[in-house]
């Protein structure tokens, strides 16, 4: 009786995982809803991953061995920053940090663990491609709402509705239903991956989502969004072994339509904004007329800077800030200009981010955690093995994070942590159960 107890008690929890598990992937787009506060990203997938990741504690997961990187960072991030936190006379801005690495562990942990439950029991793969139909329907439906206002309508009807989601409406932008533009991109290519992913196993209703988040990427007219994908790519080129040829062909390819196809479509469909002047493709001229740009590209290297500055150990995690305004008034003065920056300077420097994770771990963390991270990531890299989703989901991980800088981010954590648990292998194990049209009788096995 005690074991038949205790079996029931783990299958409960096992079903409380999944349930929370599939919840994050439905609501992975929602990230800046306007009735919380807390924070300027705020995804709701984080509070249900974290909850799950609680929920571990009872099970037997255990951390992989390439994982003690990832607790070895963790641990010295969380014990430097909270040393120094005493000398700054700060601990707030420790506290957000080491809350916000606690959470990206959490996503982390989830994932890994959901991506071994799918080898285990692959009918849980249905439910999850369930969850990213729920997850992208209502967000690509807003995006042509956008679309449609942005190219034929102009009349900002589309605002009003996805004000219901986001706190920040982008008039002529296509931002789904997320807080910004740039992220709507981050969910558009990291979720297109794992549709085309499904489709590939058979998964065969995820094609129209997967058309219709081609179709709006490249009608996004999003730079962010065109820059992580060649990045990405790039990237897949330089850690592949196979189809070198193929994935350049496909570079060239998407730098062909950004370079030529683009600018035509924002001609003929007499598209303005601000963000059309990036395809003019004059640095010089952006550099100092793109406050975006200015802060993607020089945020960043302040934190190279105080990365020179403080090699070994960093300035701590959470104190990025601290150098920021020094460090920009000295060197990028000329960014002043933007209402933004200025602001961010002189009257709010405590908001200042790096805006690139890379940029934030030496800043922040200096050789030694640095060295814990990048070699965190060479372990996962490293469980990639031959599998081009996989290494592909790497690449653009490292992609994405080069314009992010957010510990709590989850879109990265989900793909890292299918790429560690083996998420993208098995595709006769998949097949074996019938995909979509599996009875009702398989799919219970999930409970």
């Amino acid at each position: 009786m005690p074991y038949i107890a205790n079996h029931a008690k783990a299958a409960m929890v096992r079903k409380l995982i999944i349930v929370l598990f599939l919840f994050s992937i439905a609501v992975l787009s929602y990230d800046s809803l306007p009735y919380f506060h807390f924070s300027v990203y705020r995804p709701l997938s984080m509070f249900s991953m974290f909850a799950a990741s609680f929920l571990l504690l009872f099970t037997g997961y255990r951390f992989k061995t390439g994982d003690y990187f990832l607790l070895a960072f963790a641990m010295y991030s969380i014990g430097h920053s909270l040393v120094v936190s005493i000398g700054y006379e700060d601990l707030g801005s420790s506290f957000k940090h080491v809350i916000t690495l606690l959470f990206g562990l959490s996503m982390y942990r989830t994932s890994v663990y959901i991506a071994q439950q799918t080898k285990e029991d692959p009918a849980l793969i249905g439910w999850i491609a369930k969850s990213l139909m729920v997850a992208f329907v209502p967000p690509l439906a807003a995006g042509f709402l956008q679309l449609l206002d942005s190219l034929f309508l102009h009349s900002g009807f589309s605002g009003a509705f996805t004000g219901l989601f986001s706190e920040k409406v982008y008039k002529g932008r296509i931002q789904m239903l997320s807080g910004e533009p740039s992220w709507a991109a981050i969910h558009m290519l990291s979720g297109g991956l794992l549709m085309l992913f499904l489709f590939k196993q058979g998964y065969r209703r995820q094609l129209p989502l997967l058309i219709g988040t081609a179709v709006l990427t490249v009608l996004s007219f999003s730079a962010y969004a065109y820059s992580v994908l060649l990045t990405a790519l790039l990237i897949y080129v330089f850690i592949t072994n196979k189809n070198r040829g193929k994935i350049l062909l496909v570079l060239a390819v998407c730098v062909l339509v950004i370079v030529v196809g683009v600018p035509y479509l924002l001609e003929t469909f007499h598209v303005s904004g601000y963000f059309t002047d990036r395809f003019q493709f004059n640095f010089d001229h952006l550099i100092k007329t793109d406050n975006s740009l200015f802060i993607r590209v020089f945020f960043p290297a302040i934190g190279f800077i105080e990365f020179a500055h403080h090699p070994i150990f960093g300035v701590g995690g959470g104190y990025y800030y601290k150098e920021f305004a020094d460090l920009l008034l000295k060197h990028f003065s000329n960014g002043l200009i933007f209402e933004e920056v200025s602001d961010i300077v002189f009257n709010r420097p405590e908001m200042a981010t790096s805006r690139n994770l890379l940029s934030k771990v030496f800043a922040e963390e200096g050789l030694v955690g640095a060295m814990l991270f990048l070699g965190f990531m060479a372990s996962i890299l490293k469980s990639a093995k031959g599998n081009p989703y996989a290494k592909f989901a790497f690449a653009l991980c490292v992609s994405l994070v080069m314009n992010f800088d957010s510990y709590s981010f989850v879109n990265f954590w989900l793909l890292v942590g299918f790429i560690r648990g083996g998420f993208f292998d098995g595709l006769s194990a998949v097949q074996e159960t019938g995909m979509d049209t599996q009875s009702m009788k398989g799919m219970k096995r999930v409970a």
